[in-house]
């Protein structure tokens, strides 16, 4: 029988289920993945899953594991092991792994009343874990008796999506998700030759950003020490939390100490490799928002909000990302998603939650990178209409190969894939990073990297830009935003790759042009100025009427090349 959820616009996407075994061995628990040639290398993330969410035992000395302060002994260990019904799951959608134990995340539609959601709980078998504190109507719910898991959990979950009061039911996954960065060959520090290449200096004689417009990191840590992105923290974002004092970290639950530290936590050697590192998100941050001196963002005034979702590449629960995303849509003006994962309906509802609570109603502005694998789809979430779908150009203002393409890409950015890789942040720990401190990699003090890439860099750099926009004029909304990067793009590449809308599925609407970007913003905020001002009485005021959602002078721009 076929299993697989609905997404939120109810599409059904098929799961296939891949053996997993777990098993006492020498006083240890052991795990072994198969049906697919991955299973093997993708086996310890599935274990690291389960010990992290599952409360499955950890290898401890000697022949004992343990369930947190708990020691397990080896005679009690083949017993607990048994009471795991772990499934692993392919995502057919994405193609990335999906792992569950015995939850599932239920929102209720408002209008379903307290005593309806009770009786939807118990005909479906379920009890209340937990409520959400960032969706009121949203629920984590669990089998108490055990009588549902692997398969039939997921059907439990299919069915109560279909169910009368519930806006969405999902498996509480625990899933992959990839970060978008690529690795470049190192090279000698150069400047960083993406920032003219966008108009960014032109754009910085209007603003250079302020610090009342925040750009969200969603992403695997910022290194909150680094001295070209300290002083640029949100400070308290939350405050109604005192402990809250620069982002979180929604890897670890909001009852573990380190919750309230979003620096990067995991590294393993090699440091200087994706796998395994918190490398990404400072990156990121630093191409979005670096103040200087040593690197540069293009917002280089705007704030930054470090909030952290992955552990490296470790397999992360859906649930506390999309509340990632919803805690970043109430505390920033622009979110940066740099990386991808399987479509989960609570993901898609966090994105809607975004635009209906953030920045008092006129929504976050959402910012995604469409992928690196060379596909002809956009990756999620990038892909949602929630989202602004970025891709990558290269300092030869052609596409990059790796970029992927869709209908969905909005714009695109430079990056690698040319002769140049972007110069940005890097952690700063020592030995840590891109640049462990070599001079060929970006500098001997290791503060900064020249071979970071991807749409992991564009994706930051557009959300960048957004900020400045928004620097200038606060009131834009998400659909005011997009038009202005559309009427202002540069068309790069081939002229046959745009249709004769002037959208292309390789290069979006265009390359972004931060100076024209900006100059538009600034022209229609006076114009909005002009319009709004007293003025003197006469026999008759002609009417005008207001045209569609543009703020500015874009509804006659052309095309610009």
């Amino acid at each position: 029988m076929t299993i697989g959820y609905y997404t939120a616009a109810h599409d059904f996407v098929r799961l296939e289920r891949l053996p997993f075994t777990l098993r006492e061995l020498d006083g240890q628990p052991a795990g072994e993945l198969s049906g697919r040639g991955f299973a093997a290398m993708a086996t310890a993330r599935v274990m690291r899953a389960a010990q992290s969410f599952f409360d499955l035992p950890t290898p401890s000395r000697g022949r004992t594991s343990r369930v947190g302060d708990e020691r397990v002994r080896r005679d009690e260990l083949a017993q607990l092991l048994s009471r795991k019904p772990i499934a692993v799951y392919e995502d057919t959608d994405s193609g990335l792994l999906r792992v569950q134990y015995r939850e599932v995340v239920v929102r209720f539609k408002p209008e379903t009343s307290a005593r309806r959601r009770a009786e939807i709980l118990g005909e479906s078998g379920l009890s209340l874990r937990s409520r959400s504190p960032l969706a009121p109507d949203q629920i984590v719910a669990y089998d108490a008796e055990r009588r549902q898991t692997g398969d039939d959990l997921v059907r439990a979950a299919a069915r109560l999506a279909e169910t009368d009061g519930v806006a969405f039911a999902t498996p509480n996954f625990v899933s992959q998700y990839r970060r978008g960065a690529r690795t470049a060959r190192p090279r000698p520090p150069r400047s960083q030759w993406h920032l003219p290449l966008v108009g960014a200096f032109a754009a910085w004689r209007t603003t250079r950003g302020k610090p009342s417009i925040t750009i969200a990191i969603v992403d695997d840590g910022v290194d909150l020490a680094h001295p070209d992105l300290r002083a640029n923290l949100r400070v308290r974002p939350d405050p109604r939390e005192r402990r809250d004092k620069s982002g979180r970290d929604f890897f670890l639950r909001d009852t573990d100490p380190g919750h309230f530290d979003p620096s990067p936590k995991r590294f393993r050697a090699p440091f200087d490799r994706m796998s395994g590192n918190d490398i990404h998100g400072t990156c990121c941050a630093g191409v979005a928002a670096a103040r200087g001196p040593h690197a540069f963002g293009i917002a280089p005034r705007c704030r930054i909000l470090p909030v952290k979702v992955f552990h490296a590449d470790d397999l992360a629960p859906d649930a506390q990302v999309a509340d990632a995303i919803r805690y970043a849509a109430r505390h920033a003006d622009v979110i940066s998603c740099s990386w991808s994962g399987p479509r989960s309906p609570d993901l898609e509802f966090a994105l809607r939650d975004a635009q209906a609570d953030g920045r008092d109603g006129r929504g976050a502005i959402v910012v995604g990178a469409s992928g690196n694998e060379d596909d002809s789809r956009v990756c999620y979430p990038a892909a949602d209409p929630n989202a602004i779908a970025v891709g990558a150009s290269t300092d030869e203002e052609l596409l990059a190969s790796y970029s992927n393409r869709g209908v969905q890409v909005w714009v695109v950015a430079p990056s690698d894939g040319g002769d140049e890789a972007v110069y940005t942040c890097d952690v700063s720990a020592a030995g840590r990073g891109f640049n462990g401190g070599k001079q060929a990699a970006g500098g001997r003090n290791g503060l900064c990297t020249n071979d970071f890439g991807g749409t992991s860099s564009a994706t930051p750099l557009v959300a960048g830009l957004c900020a400045l926009l928004l620097s200038v004029d606060p009131t834009l909304t998400l659909g005011q935003v997009r038009a202005v990067l559309k009427a202002t793009a540069r068309k790069i590449g081939p002229a046959s790759a745009y249709d004769p809308n002037g959208h292309s599925t390789r290069y979006g609407w265009g390359r972004i042009d931060a100076a024209a970007a900006v100059a538009m913003v600034a022209e229609g905020l006076r114009a909005k100025k002009k319009r709004s001002a007293p003025k003197a009485r006469s026999r008759a005021t002609p009417v005008t009427r207001e045209r569609d959602a543009l703020p500015l002078s874009a509804r006659s721009a052309t095309p610009r090349r």
